[in-house]
């Protein structure tokens, strides 16, 4: 596969408050993740700390959505990143894709740009 995979393509962004210096954050991502891309980044990661728990993320369409602190919002996102690398590496090494599948993960791409391009203009209304 000559995609390196999912990755992050955004900064954090503070979407809602959620009590006293805590926040609902929001990262967008370079496409909307297969079920065995979901599946390998809640189960198959390693040195999970107790307050940040894969599962304690939420993931919908291309957002990645968790609860924070400002104060370690850059260590969550360091984990986040790597939590995405080694889905995306796992997912590749499973191989055997179907043309279908891969016709239909490209059509999600094109399509989440073009929404993507869309945000972008309306950003300022």
């Amino acid at each position: 596969m000559t995609t390196s995979g999912i990755r992050r393509a955004s900064p954090p962004q503070a979407v809602h408050k959620v009590r006293d210096n805590f926040y609902l954050v929001q990262v967008s991502i370079t496409e909307s993740p297969s079920g065995d891309w979901r599946r390998l980044f809640y189960d198959a990661q390693q040195d999970v700390p107790a307050d940040f728990a894969p599962r304690s993320v939420e993931i919908t369409g291309t957002f990645l959505r968790f609860k924070s602190d400002p104060e370690s919002v850059e260590r969550k996102i360091g984990l986040l990143d790597r939590w995405m690398e080694r889905a995306s590496q796992k997912e590749a090494a499973m191989g055997g894709r179907t043309e279908s599948q891969r016709q239909k993960k490209e059509e999600l791409a094109r399509e989440a740009q073009e929404l993507g391009e869309w945000n972008a203009r309306w950003a300022k209304l």
